[in-house]
């Protein structure tokens, strides 16, 4: 096989961030893509669970609020 049709392929092998005419390609940033996801899933998180944290509070404080029935009209 002549050299000029293997040469692609062995290229590519070796570096294989580089398109069919050798020119550089961008590298995919995968690490930093999961890990700002991960901080954008545990953010979140937190802020659900402060939510519910601050509607617990809420429905607390609305209950203590009415007033209990008594047992002294008996």
């Amino acid at each position: 096989m002549p050299a000029e049709i293997l040469f692609p392929v062995i290229n590519d092998l070796i570096n294989p961030a580089t398109d069919q005419k050798g020119r550089a390609m961008a590298k995919s940033h995968y690490q930093f893509n999961k890990r700002q996801k991960e901080l954008d899933k545990k953010k979140k998180k937190d802020e659900k669970k402060q939510r519910k944290l601050e509607d617990k509070a809420v429905e607390t404080d609305e209950t203590e609020k009415e007033p209990s029935p008594s047992t002294e009209d008996m």
